[in-house]
């Protein structure tokens, strides 16, 4: 089928097209639904088939580097930024990544083309109009995904280059992984394709054996926006109530930034967009079938509310709340979002284009609570916290399963803390490089398909207490981190995975006296193992120089018919310690082993401190 567009649609604007309420299908290579098929299906859409990756030209940026103030004490104690060179494709263009050395990675940078296997894309050479496409490819360790232009492409070469993009996820790769192409005209196959000729002004497409009778061409990603005129003049006390937000464009090749030192970039708009507003409350909707973001609370909003929402279908995150600060100093500017709810919505099929994405992003925020919401089937976690600035954040009551779908070293819940940060965090109305401590209580996690840890607590991740969680198929993580308590937790079957040191009660990742591993607690926490005997994954754990976090009364549960045995070197040899060894060692003081209960009784002690949300956090040992 083929139309001709009415003068009146923006061509330039138009880059969805919904087919009877439904997203349709640019025309790609491999066949394929976005919304229905990824690297968690069989037929996942993508093509593995790339021989190599055109390496890319680095590019040096102005490197910012704060040497006071400062936190001792870290793996991360100076805030850095590069700006321009490597960060140019970024709007503003900066990046923490984008320094020649940044802690823990390396310069941002992404690959310049592709080159694909012979055959890999059959109808290559009769391509006419390359540029008119996009490759989206995942970052070689599938930590996100890019979206790029084509800029030309070589049959004889097997050999596309790449234009603008490689954004979309903050930290980069001179090689990708899994890709597709799409909007190339020739790709047009396959029923409910569509591809749209600018120059003709002809809209191509292919259905199936039904004929389909509404055809919504969207030009616009943002349907409400709610923007005061500064933060002294904010607007105040909207209600934003029982509407469906559907069919809109998408934003993938629209600017995006690097809000912190996390691994994400975020595009700063959404179907609904808040900044400096008070009191706005989005209650009872339906967001679905969107190409961008859900909603974007960016910079300064107080006492924000996401109530009672459904989110599903969406190209990009669910909801992204991001402030920003004047370099270091976020103490004397309010320029974050402050004191908001998100609770009681439902989250599913997010991510659609964009991988690096969630249904709840934290960045430099303070004080933001996700209470009580369910969300699952997403690329990666369901909620990120980007960064440690300001902290207070509280993740509780809330069903996570079926995330991390199609990347990799990730969790249903995700933290950082990379780039240091001058807030009143640790104490109100006194400026400190440290922040307040963040409470993850009462959550219900699945930590299945790629998940690595129920909780993520990844690079440098610090005060956090994580309390009452019942989590499935993974245990703690600390890296690099500090100050972190973890009581009364379930933890159920963690040897289920095996990938980077998991498999345990807990992985105490690479700690250094004075640097990380300090001032970690783990008390109280019940942790059965399936077919393990051995609870702990402590890295350099010796008994002649003890660095461990603080045990003490928990219950392990080992396999019927084994022993515990807790590793660490002994007179320079590792040894398998029993229990009272262990705490001959004055480790894990009241703790105790049994053989492990079966499942209804791991059922029901998941049921008591779950239907329990009384029970007290804020607790110190």
């Amino acid at each position: 089928m083929k139309a001709q567009i009415p003068s009146w649609v923006n061509v330039d604007e138009f880059n969805e097209l919904y087919v009877d309420d439904r997203r349709a299908i640019v025309a790609k290579y491999p066949n394929g639904d976005p919304s229905t098929q990824g690297l968690y299906a069989k037929d996942a859409g993508f093509s593995y088939d790339s021989q190599s990756w055109i390496a890319p030209v680095r590019q040096s940026s102005v490197e910012i580097h704060v040497e006071d103030p400062y936190r001792n004490g870290t793996v991360f104690p100076h805030y850095q930024l590069g700006v321009g060179g490597g960060a140019s494709v970024f709007d503003p263009p900066s990046n923490f990544w984008s320094t020649a050395s940044p802690p823990q990675g390396d310069n941002y940078v992404v690959p310049r083309g592709l080159v694909v296997k012979a055959n890999a894309l059959p109808h290559l050479p009769q391509w006419s109009n390359a540029s008119t496409g996009f490759v989206h490819a995942f970052h070689s360790g599938y930590w996100g995904s890019w979206v790029f232009e084509i800029a030309s492409a070589n049959s004889s070469q097997n050999t596309i280059m790449f234009g603008r993009g490689g954004f979309q996820e903050a930290r980069g790769s001179g090689a990708g992984g899994a890709f597709y192409v799409s909007n190339v005209f020739e790709e047009l196959d396959s029923a409910n394709e569509w591809f749209l000729d600018k120059t003709t002004r002809t809209l191509y497409f292919m259905p199936n054996q039904s004929m389909p009778t509404v055809f919504v061409a969207s030009q616009v990603p943002c349907l409400i926006s709610l923007s005061g005129s500064s933060i002294n003049d904010p607007i105040r006390n909207v209600l934003i109530q029982g509407l469906t937000f559907t069919q809109t464009s998408n934003t993938y090749m629209r600017e995006y930034m690097v809000p912190s030192g996390g691994d994400w970039s975020v595009h700063r708009g959404a179907t609904v967009y808040l900044t400096n507003t008070q009191q706005i409350s989005i209650v009872h909707n339906v967001f679905t079938e969107l190409g961008s973001n859900g909603i974007a609370v960016i910079d300064y909003n107080e006492e924000s509310s996401v109530m009672l929402n459904e989110f599903a279908w969406l190209g990009d995150s669910g909801v992204v709340v991001v402030g920003s600060t004047n370099g270091i100093d976020g103490y004397s500017m309010k320029s974050q979002p402050t004191n908001m709810l998100i609770s009681s919505n439902l989250f599913r099929e997010t991510g659609i284009y964009v991988k690096q994405s969630s249904p709840v992003l934290i960045s430099v925020s303070r004080s933001v609570r996700v209470v009580d919401n369910v969300m699952f089937n997403m690329p990666r976690a369901g909620v990120n916290i980007n960064d440690g600035y300001y902290g207070n954040h509280t993740i509780s009551g809330n069903v996570i399963f079926n995330s991390v779908r199609e990347t990799s070293d990730h969790g249903p819940i995700n933290t950082w803390d990379r780039q240091v940060y001058l807030s009143d965090g640790a104490e109100a109305g006194v400026p400190s490089v440290w922040q307040h401590t963040s409470y993850i209580h009462h959550n219900l996690l699945f930590n299945n398909y790629n998940s690595f840890y129920p909780i993520d607590h990844d690079d440098g991740s610090c005060f956090y207490e994580d309390s009452y969680n019942f989590q499935v198929y993974g245990g703690k993580k600390n890296y690099l981190g500090h100050s972190k308590t973890d009581h009364n937790e379930i933890y159920v079957y963690p040897d289920t995975k095996s990938s980077q040191g998991t498999g345990v009660c807990i992985a105490d990742q690479a700690p250094s006296k004075g640097s990380s591993g300090w001032n970690e607690v783990w008390v109280e926490n019940t942790c059965i193992l399936y077919q393990s005997p051995v609870p702990y994954n402590i890295w350099y754990c010796d008994t002649s120089n003890l660095f461990v976090p603080y045990l003490a009364k928990n219950r392990i549960y080992v396999p019927v018919s084994t022993q515990v045995a807790f590793i660490c070197n002994v007179n320079g040899s590792s040894a398998r310690l029993s229990l009272d060894q262990w705490q001959s060692y004055g480790l894990d003081l009241g703790s105790t082993v049994q053989s492990a209960p079966n499942i209804e009784t791991i059922i029901d002690w998941g049921r008591e401190i779950l239907q329990h949300k009384n029970y007290s956090v804020g607790v110190v040992f």
